[in-house]
């Protein structure tokens, strides 16, 4: 085994007092000896000084100078250079805290099927942050062990933005790796956003979902999906001022579209699609939450990207579905096949007799429970659960002061996404 425990990779443009913070940062929480740890920056061709500024403030960093900008994959030009047993993969603005970094070595090291282990993503808010499906891996906020990098190789490159932790996700899951997402690891993004194109990130939203449709889903479902990420997407985009990006997103997509067909697809297995989207575990849930209760009309609360889940869930039920109750206005007057999409308010006012929170997204679904059963009176039926690391010698152990921020930080209000 290499003496180098673990190793950083950020990848970074023209965001050097971000990307100053964020080594400062981890230089001040890695617990291990300096050298057994060691941090690889990739600068996407940078003109802001940024490569100069770490010579004088960190030297001792390895950084690999890219003569044009990769994007988010560029992360992968450092994977055959990183040294460490495990790799953390940070954004420039994003950093470990507390015992994140041990607590995800250890459980990695006593679960060897492990692959990947995501934290809590806490922004400057007070929101959270975290990738729709809890199974999928955040790559600001991650680590990684390195045998699966020097396994599965790079981030694609077509995921310049958007949708490549899915497309590196799947393919962990397929390789017989887990990825496990922990409440009480917690990572800090501080969110900058100089320099980011909002037209860009729309169409590479919607674009870069499709091709992951197209990619990895069962032709069983695949159609569902596309429809459903289509209709989600496009909505969103057109509700910001960017619908020629979506159109030009469907376009590229018809064309990835054709790609997959011919170049062969890369179909999830039967036990990792179940994993990652729950048609079978959500239908158990739902049937068996339907007998105990007695109801037969439903509201599905959010139009989120697993949303076809939930419905196939409820339809199989035998429940009839009222409506799906979503706040944003990027949705307002669309109906999700054939049923309106409505909001809280007027769900409220719906002959249902229940709510099923569709939603399993670990930054949101707290939050909008408490705003469902606020706006309805009616407590939804959750279809996720956090999973929290308990170690066997603190079971007992009086609540330290990280414990303490820890309940604030579940327990509080305010949620965010990342889709």
């Amino acid at each position: 085994m290499s003496h180098m425990r673990l190793s950083y990779v950020i990848v970074t443009r023209n965001r050097m007092d971000a990307l100053l913070k964020t080594l400062q940062q981890i230089h001040d929480a890695t617990p291990y000896d300096t050298n057994s740890w060691e941090v690889w920056i990739v600068d996407n061709a940078s003109t802001d000084g940024t490569v100069d500024a770490i010579k004088q403030h960190f030297p001792e960093t390895n950084i690999l100078r890219l003569e044009r900008n990769e994007g988010v994959g560029a992360r992968s030009r450092a994977f055959s250079k990183v040294r460490g047993v495990y790799t953390i993969l940070l954004d420039d603005d994003s950093y470990p805290t507390g015992s994140a970094v041990s607590d995800s070595i250890d459980f990695m090291e006593s679960n060897p099927d492990v692959g990947a282990v995501v934290g809590r993503v806490i922004l400057p808010n007070g929101s959270f942050e975290a990738c729709a499906f809890p199974t999928v891996l955040l790559s600001g906020a991650v680590c990684i062990r390195t045998s699966v990098i020097r396994t599965l190789g790079s981030f694609r490159r077509e995921f310049f933005r958007k949708a490549g932790e899915y497309d590196f996700s799947f393919r962990i899951w397929q390789a017989g790796w887990r990825i496990e997402r922990f409440e009480e690891i917690i990572y800090r993004h501080d969110k900058v956003t100089t320099g980011r194109s909002a037209a860009l990130a729309h169409r590479m939203d919607l674009r870069n979902n499709l091709i992951i449709a197209e990619r990895f889903l069962p032709a069983s479902c695949r159609a569902m999906y596309r429809d459903d990420w289509d209709l989600r997407y496009t909505a969103i985009a057109r509700a910001a001022g960017h619908a020629r990006a979506a159109k030009l997103a469907r376009f590229e997509a018809r064309l990835w579209r054709l790609r997959e067909h011919f170049k062969g697809r890369e179909v999830l297995q039967d036990d990792v699609f179940e994993r990652i989207f729950e048609f079978e575990t959500q239908e158990r849930i739902i049937a068996e939450w339907a007998k105990s209760t007695g109801v037969r009309e439903v509201i599905i609360a959010d139009f989120s990207k697993n949303l076809y889940a939930t419905y196939r869930a409820c339809k199989n039920a035998g429940l009839h579905i009222r409506a799906i109750s979503d706040n944003n206005i990027a949705y307002e007057q669309l109906k999700y096949r054939g049923i309106p999409i409505v909001t809280d308010k007027i769900a409220a006012t719906l002959s249902a007799d229940g709510f099923v929170l569709s939603n399993i997204n670990p930054a949101y679904i707290d939050q909008r429970a408490t705003q469902i059963e606020a706006t309805t009176g009616q407590t939804p039926l959750r279809l996720w659960s956090p999973n929290v690391l308990k170690k066997p010698d603190q079971c007992n152990a009086k609540s330290s002061d990280h414990d303490s921020e820890l309940l604030a930080i579940i327990g509080g209000e305010s949620h965010e996404s990342s889709e």
